[in-house]
């Protein structure tokens, strides 16, 4: 019984070593720096604007808090719904705002929902990205469409449109398979 516990043991320090180097999403315990994010939205002129509550998450890079990512929708002309990604850090609570589907390069969609987000970079790479997958409605026609965020200096997000391109059209549903495909990308190009 004590080699068994002793096996336990070393499985788990060793998991929880690698779990706390590299980068990683939690769900925040505070709502702190939402406000920003909010008016920054209705200075966008977005109204009626919601924080989607379950896909928040403090980012920790090399056990370090580096910011909160918030995902949210407004209703631009009280019509059209927009969603956006807020970026919020207590050293800098404007950092990063961007609306997505619904505005800009996809302003022929409408969002409808963010069905996950998530890393889908090695937890080895050096340059760390991060996968939105939307839920998007095209003239009736629900499919899904995609914003990858990289992580710049280890403290700073910001919107990665070469990689967001590589993965337009490919019909991907989820982050197991985004994951896959994005490391089997990177894997080709060394």
């Amino acid at each position: 019984m004590k080699y068994i516990n002793l096996l336990v043991g070393i499985a788990l320090s060793i998991s929880s070593t690698f779990s706390i180097a590299g980068t990683t999403l939690k769900y925040p315990d505070s709502d702190s720096g939402y406000i920003s994010i909010i008016k920054k939205a209705e200075k966008a002129g977005l109204a009626d604007v919601n924080i989607d509550d379950k896909q928040k998450f403090n980012i920790i890079n090399d056990n370090k808090n580096i910011g909160i990512l918030v995902q949210g929708k407004g209703w631009l002309r009280d019509v059209h719904p927009v969603c956006f990604i807020g970026w919020s850090a207590d050293h800098r609570p404007n950092a990063f705002f961007m609306q997505t589907m619904g505005a800009d390069d996809w302003e022929t969609v409408d969002c409808d929902k963010v069905q996950a987000v998530g890393i889908i970079s090695r937890s080895d790479d050096k340059n760390i990205k991060i996968a939105v997958i939307y839920k998007i409605n095209v003239r009736g026609q629900y499919s899904q469409d995609y914003v990858i965020l990289g992580i710049k200096d280890g403290e700073s997000i910001f919107y990665d449109k070469n990689t967001t391109e590589r993965f337009q059209n490919s019909y991907i549903e989820d982050l197991v398979a985004m994951r896959k495909e994005y490391q089997r990308l990177i894997s080709n190009n060394k």
